[in-house]
């Protein structure tokens, strides 16, 4: 893929957030924004999964294959959606070839993470492999980058970034998984 080709200003942006549940509830919403480099809101996407399942990532796919039409990058916050239903980036990039940036506020404990996932799921082996790649800082943040150069995804944040450290995507994102 052309990098350069992820710095037009039409190029639309896909970020995902899930909505607050609680342990008690069967299902959540995932809320995927499309929005242009310049972040003209184009459209809403909603999905269902399960608290703590292992469908967010059959999701994430069924969403750009319904709303997804010439997506150039993904934006996620952290890659466990409804509690530890996780989603698996290298699928997605394996399947879609859309770049993926994950940004993260802190450095990801992968110990503890491992531990709770042995202490609460018969299939944490599997989940824990989806926890694939690796982060590095970029000012205030971490970043996992997947399909595309370190370089890119920090230029492609700080450009859609207006305020603070969330760029802007995933802050709508946020605001619009928190009503549902």
């Amino acid at each position: 893929m052309d990098q350069n080709s992820l710095f037009n200003k039409d190029t639309r942006i896909l970020a995902i957030d899930d909505s607050p549940f609680s342990r008690d509830d069967e299902s959540t919403s995932i809320v995927g924004v499309i929005m242009r480099k310049d972040l003209y809101l184009e459209t809403l996407v909603r999905k269902e999964i399960a608290v703590d399942g292992m469908d967010s990532t059959e999701k994430v796919l069924e969403a750009i294959k319904e709303r997804g039409s010439g997506v150039g990058v993904m934006m996620t916050q952290g890659v466990t959606l409804g509690g530890f239903n996780i989603l698996d980036l290298a699928r997605i990039y394996e399947e879609t070839k859309i770049p993926i940036i994950n940004v993260v506020d802190h450095e990801p404990d992968m110990k503890a993470i491992e531990d709770a996932l042995r202490k609460h799921f018969k299939d944490w082996k599997s989940r824990y492999s989806a926890l694939s790649g690796n982060f590095f800082k970029s000012g205030s943040i971490y970043v996992q980058a997947i399909g595309m150069e370190n370089k890119s995804a920090c230029r492609f944040l700080e450009q859609v970034t207006i305020n603070g450290k969330i760029p802007e995507p995933l802050r709508i994102a946020n605001l619009i998984a928190g009503i549902l």
